[in-house]
């Protein structure tokens, strides 16, 4: 079947413990596993099982020299972790991770096929830094 759509921005807090609280619309398409990852902006991404699943599959079919398959497998694979929200809906995230969204404050935000964690200012710069960009592209798209 078709996998859900991860849509919406929700803004919460990391507790002292680097607890962070995924809201229920997202855990019902996340499902009641999934993994975390170290993300390629400076976020943290989460990926259902099946699309981590999809990740892997193509992560080993792509012909790298072996040093560069090497790095792209520590960078994806050594930051990653599986996670189960706790009966509060929150998350561990682990201190390798906690570094993308330490501030208090964090920005988790459906991407589609996975969400992303941001340090919320962060998440706040990145935004309107490509604005403009994006707002062009998606009125291109409007049928």
């Amino acid at each position: 079947g078709i996998a859900a759509m991860l849509m919406g921005e929700y803004e919460h807090s990391v507790d002292a413990k680097g607890r962070f609280f995924v809201p229920a619309k997202l855990r019902s398409e996340l499902g009641k596993t999934f993994v975390i990852t170290k993300g390629v902006d400076g976020c943290i991404d989460v990926y259902p099982m099946d699309a981590w699943d999809r990740l892997q599959q193509s992560f080993a079919q792509q012909t790298l020299p072996k040093k560069k398959a090497r790095d792209v497998s520590r960078f994806l694979f050594g930051n990653s972790m599986e996670v189960e929200p706790d009966k509060q809906g929150r998350i561990l995230l682990p201190q390798t991770l906690r570094k993308f969204a330490d501030e208090g404050l964090a920005t988790i935000i459906g991407t589609g096929t996975k969400a992303e964690i941001w340090d919320t200012k962060r998440y706040e710069a990145y935004s309107s830094e490509v604005e403009s960009d994006v707002a062009a592209i998606v009125e291109d798209l409007e049928i």
